[in-house]
């Protein structure tokens, strides 16, 4: 990653940790959480309980996305051999997408976790 500026690298380090923490988050919570928890909350009312290990798959998506955003923008940025501003910029922009879509992954897995432990869905 640092191949194509520190600046990049320094992004992509940073995006691949942050897609680790949603499943630290899960993993965290794991021993508090029942055998069923809820899945789907409307109106505050459990509409779907689901068995513990469906939380683990949002996280394991969200760090798969993250992976494949920084690889693909390694691979792009390859492209540019010839122009180095181009591959600096091209890997920065995938970088920077990388990062946005961790903390995505980190929100989500922290609404995620709140109604599976409370039961209620955030409007509730």
């Amino acid at each position: 990653m640092f191949k194509y500026g520190k600046r990049a690298g320094t992004i992509g380090v940073i995006a691949m940790c942050l897609a680790l923490v949603p499943l630290s988050m899960v993993l965290g919570m794991w021993p508090t959480l029942g055998d069923q928890v809820a899945m789907n909350v409307s109106a505050g009312e459990v509409v779907r309980w689901g068995a513990k290990w469906e939380l683990l798959i949002v996280p394991a998506l969200g760090f798969m996305l993250v992976s494949a955003t920084c690889a693909s923008g390694l691979r792009q940025a390859k492209k540019y051999s010839d122009d180095v501003a181009m591959a600096q910029l091209t890997c920065s922009r995938f970088m920077r997408n990388a990062l946005v879509e961790s903390i995505v992954f980190v929100v989500v897995t922290g609404i995620m976790l709140y109604s599976a432990v409370t039961g209620m869905g955030l409007g509730a």
